[in-house]
């Protein structure tokens, strides 16, 4: 079995496992007792239906619209690794995976993205009203899920707050320097390879950066492990990013992310790829490429020319080296951290599929 076919299995035999755990977690159907787990009792009353159609509903509706779960997974193989049993601590796996859906809600408003995983996006099927509030639910519950949990000390969900606030201070940046740069508030000559390097740090990064950081929390690692684990999940996130955008516009091979090959150009992303095009490209080609992105167009034909301008520089070819250099680093520094196991091979193998995956 190759190394790609490997994890993928992995993945799928996994998320199985995350699925149910969410499951135990946020129910399909809202009872007042449920609403009490989570909010304690009221002098008043709860409104259940009201809570299952503006919350569960558009919630499980985006849970069921699929996903890798690799986050979740790594964590699993990252735990597997200090030498603990990865199914007694299954159900902080989903922390990482309820706020990286937050996320995807937060992104296809600010986008304004009209599918997700080729359904419409939450907020064009709920509205955004739902959606926006939906996202916010969904960044603060896993901290309701930390401070009910009786299996952790209190020195251990100190840690895991202090990770966790760190972590989501990052994101909002790094989703306000995308913005910004897609938005048109910073030239795009003025991004370099190290800026967008950073953005994907802070944005993508982050949620595999604290899965790596979580896991060694929960397994009462030392400080200076529970960073280095952060900082390969980061690596990760990074590296998965750059194919994401590979991906993206590479002609009959889509993310799953968003809707087709193209969207990031129409929403005018300035990803590594547009980055090392406009730095090699001629003037007018440079030019070209700038003003069909600042067009957030949906004519195929401009995309298609955008696509050829980018192709015409080899930038595809140049990202994939980069995102390889990035996932060679990151196994290098991780053989030094962790013992020889099955579970560090299969972190290794891991780290390969984010950068040969074509989905």
């Amino acid at each position: 079995m190759s190394e790609k076919s490997n994890i993928e299995a992995l993945l799928i035999e996994k998320s199985k496992d995350v699925n149910q755990a969410l499951l135990s977690y946020i129910k399909k159907q809202a009872t007042k007792d449920y609403i009490k787990q989570i909010l304690g009792n009221t002098n008043y009353d709860y409104d259940e239906k009201a809570f299952e159609k503006g919350i569960l509903d558009p919630l499980w509706y985006l849970l069921d619209l699929g996903g890798k779960r690799w986050r979740p997974t790594l964590m699993l193989l990252f735990i597997q690794a200090l030498g603990k049993n990865p199914k007694d601590y299954l159900e902080f796996t989903t922390i990482t995976e309820i706020i990286h859906n937050a996320t995807l809600v937060h992104d296809d408003i600010e986008d304004n993205s009209l599918t997700r995983r080729g359904s419409p996006a939450v907020h064009v099927k709920y509205g955004i009203d739902i959606a926006t509030n939906l996202g916010d639910f969904m960044m603060f519950f896993p901290t309701h899920m930390l401070f009910s949990s009786k299996k952790l000390s209190e020195k251990v969900k100190s840690k895991i707050t202090t990770s966790y606030l760190s972590n989501m201070v990052r994101v909002t940046i790094g989703q306000a320097t995308d913005i910004s740069w897609h938005s048109g508030l910073i030239k795009p000559e003025e991004i370099t390879e190290d800026k967008y390097l950073e953005m994907s740090n802070n944005k993508t990064g982050v949620l595999s950066r604290f899965a790596g950081e979580l896991s060694g929390i929960l397994c009462e690692a030392d400080d200076n492990t529970v960073k280095s684990l952060g900082n390969f999940g980061a690596a990760l996130g990074i590296a998965f990013q750059i194919q994401d955008d590979i991906l993206n516009i590479n002609v009959g091979k889509v993310s799953e992310s968003k809707g087709g090959v193209g969207d990031d150009i129409s929403e005018g992303k300035i990803t590594l790829i547009i980055i090392r095009t406009i730095t090699q490209a001629s003037q007018k080609d440079k030019e070209l490429l700038l003003k069909i992105l600042s067009e957030h167009t949906k004519d195929k034909e401009k995309i298609n020319e955008a696509i050829k301008i980018i192709n015409k520089y080899d930038s595809i070819e140049y990202c994939q080296k980069i995102a390889q250099n990035i996932i060679t680093n990151a196994i290098k520094d991780l053989d030094s951290l962790l013992k020889e196991s099955e579970a560090k091979q299969l972190i290794k193998e891991f780290a390969e599929f984010m950068v040969t995956r074509n989905k």
